[in-house]
């Protein structure tokens, strides 16, 4: 980056100018990233590699921040004291810590906190440091995961908490704290939060901390977090919500009741959490809950009703009254979408056959060669490269999954 001001007074305007985390040409978002940049003010030419900046993600646009700021301020009065012409900084290595979680000493960058917009500016705590971002492995939370006493809710794509529960039953939790993924997948939480955890589970972290990549701006955490901007629900829940949208629509249009086993089904759906590590057990906990959920949570006889609905006689298949709930819903599908023009009605409901077939590949007792076939048409339909790829396939039967339901429930309107 290269910056250029005529007069120390025009690089005092910028100075005085904070810069958030949109853009201010294209209103996209801006990520702090380490840079080589060179600062020319009334001819003095300083050189920083590397200084951090903020980016526009969108347009590329690059903007110095609040702390870098004051890094050139004060490399600029040391040049002109010197009474030199150039000047070449180069970081010291120097780490500021804050009188949070001292005994840990987790790793974290101080930059951070006196450059991402706004986590300074924290009128809330009286210690300075609160709202520094550390960062983790996301594999720490495999740990709180198998443990009774803790708790991990990921209620939407990237954001969630982890919680103490209470040992004496006098409350829900000893302590409750935010945390979030970045764009890099990496775990992130509030040094000030962290520090009010107890020394076990700060200890149980400190293997899993990992230097700052300092992108935060583009996460929901950082969204709720500082700007009060709530996350939709996790695409896994996203799908259910659909599952009872069309089930309503369908009740209100034809006063036909779809559903089937509802208190079951919502004790199944506790179970539907995004998982944290993409192997066949942690998935199957949500494959199983899905299936019961999305194929076995349909009264087949009502979706035979709606069928006999949606279709003449003359036009139903000489087998419906003996299928099940995919095939009749397949058929349903069919007819709510005659409107939407080359709508491949096999495609979008081959996410369900997978379903079924998944669910029973990692539940079931089948022969070596069941198996093998089973995985091969996985991995064929979904077009994926390797069965032990457990993340692909997870991610693009979940994708399918939620562009059906979104179907479903849009067309049943």
């Amino acid at each position: 980056m290269e910056c250029y001001f005529s007069s120390y007074d025009e690089f005092k305007n910028e100075y005085e100018n904070y810069r958030f985390d949109d853009c201010s040409d294209c209103e996209g978002i801006c990520e702090l990233v380490e840079s080589d940049v060179t600062c020319i003010i009334e001819g003095k030419i300083l050189k920083f590699s590397p200084i951090l900046i903020l980016r526009c993600k969108k347009c590329g646009k690059e903007f110095l921040p609040e702390h870098t700021k004051q890094m050139i301020d004060g490399a600029y009065r040391t040049v002109v004291k010197e009474k030199q012409s150039m000047g070449e900084f180069h970081p010291t290595g120097y780490k500021k810590k804050f009188d949070y979680c001292i005994q840990q000493d987790y790793e974290y960058d101080h930059r951070d906190y006196y450059n991402i917009p706004g986590l300074c500016y924290d009128e809330e705590h009286s210690v300075e440091g609160f709202l520094t971002p550390v960062y983790f492995e996301k594999e720490a939370l495999v740990f709180f995961l198998a443990m009774p006493e803790y708790e991990v809710e990921i209620f939407s794509e990237s954001y969630g908490y982890i919680a103490k529960k209470d040992s004496s039953g006098l409350y829900q939790y000893d302590w409750n704290i935010p945390f979030g993924f970045n764009t890099n997948g990496k775990l992130i939480m509030w040094l000030g939060d962290i520090d009010e955890m107890d020394d076990k589970t700060k200890g149980i972290l400190k293997p899993f901390n990992v230097p700052s990549d300092h992108l935060m701006t583009d996460s929901e955490f950082y969204r709720a977090q500082m700007k009060c901007i709530f996350s939709e629900p996790i695409i896994e829940k996203r799908i259910l919500i659909n599952k009872e949208a069309f089930i309503s629509n369908i009740e209100k249009k034809y006063s036909i009741d779809l559903s089937h086993l509802t208190d079951e089904c919502q004790e199944h759906e506790k179970k539907v959490k995004r998982p944290v590590v993409f192997t066949e057990t942690a998935v199957a906990e949500v494959i199983n809950a899905y299936d019961k959920i999305l194929v076995e949570g349909f009264n087949v006889n009502e979706l035979r009703k709606l069928y006999e609905v949606l279709y003449d006689p003359f036009e139903r298949n000489a087998k419906y009254t003996s299928w099940q709930s995919i095939k009749l819903l397949e058929a349903i599908l069919g007819k709510l979408s005659l409107s939407v023009k080359n709508m491949d009605i096999a495609s979008v409901m081959s996410p369900l056959y997978i379903l079924h077939d998944y669910r029973i590949l990692l539940d079931h007792l089948l022969s070596a060669d069941k198996i093998y076939d089973t995985k091969q048409h996985i991995i064929t339909t979904l077009g994926v490269q390797s069965f032990s790829d457990q993340e692909a396939i997870y991610n693009e039967e979940i994708k399918r999954l939620n562009i059906l339901f979104n179907y479903i429930g849009i067309l049943s309107k």
